[in-house]
């Protein structure tokens, strides 16, 4: 019934452009002249973290994100992503009671098992990753 779906490279292609703007979309976003003191290094610092590790944290992201949409080092920016989600989730998320629980270390959760499906299956056949593959 879906078969116009099968190994359809613009929807492989999609899918991980808008997986990896959510990651790319929040370091862009940060207004790093102000609102970075206030919101990612002010947050991880009333946990006890570093301002060094939310700098690493948010090159993580930037590159892991545009590795995604570009379909570059793809499985390995899948995984380093995960491992980011996973981490921030369990320090950021869990712990703040049930409310914070079912919205954000849930949509954590589902934010991996994306990222999960793409370390799996690859970037598809509209990326970098597969440009560099020889051809027979």
């Amino acid at each position: 019934m879906l078969n116009f779906m099968d190994d359809n490279k613009y929807l492989m292609l999609t899918a991980r452009i808008l997986l990896g703007l959510v990651f790319v979309y929040f370091v862009v976003g940060i207004d790093l002249s102000k609102e970075l003191f206030s919101g990612p290094i002010a947050t991880a610092g009333k946990k006890g973290i570093p301002a060094l590790i939310v700098w690493i944290g948010l090159m993580i992201k930037l590159f892991g994100g545009i590795g995604i949409i570009i379909g570059y080092q793809t499985r390995l920016s899948a995984i380093g992503l995960i491992i980011f989600t996973l981490s921030t989730a369990f320090i950021f998320h869990l712990p703040n009671g049930p409310a914070t629980f079912y919205v954000m270390f849930t949509k954590e959760l589902c934010m991996v098992g994306g990222l999960l499906l793409l370390a799996i299956v690859g970037p598809g056949e509209l990326s970098l990753d597969e440009r560099k593959k020889p051809n027979g």
